[in-house]
């Protein structure tokens, strides 16, 4: 449960920072930057506490990233994939 706990805190960090930015695609608009990208670092935050109570310190630090990578990496291709969708409905 612990392992589920840090990775899913840091992909809602991840989430949450791309959908506070302004070249998001997900939304029509982009959460407000400020309070969305505080309760991101906070879920960052929560991730790492969570895997330094797990891990070693260095695998910790390693997964938690990793993790953010990931996540920061997939989450501008699938607003691609969502706003490909959304001009195929409209131009039908």
């Amino acid at each position: 449960m612990g392992n589920l706990l840090i990775v899913a805190s840091a992909v809602a960090g991840a989430l949450l920072f791309y959908l506070s930015s302004p070249g998001q695609r997900w939304l029509r608009a982009p959460w407000p930057s400020r309070p969305a990208r505080i309760v991101a670092a906070a879920c960052v935050a929560l991730s790492l506490v969570c895997a330094a109570r797990a891990f070693q310190p260095a695998t910790s630090l390693s997964v938690v990233v990793t993790t953010l990578m990931a996540s920061l990496t997939a989450w501008p291709f699938i607003g691609a994939l969502i706003e490909r969708g959304r001009a195929r409905r409209t131009a039908r």
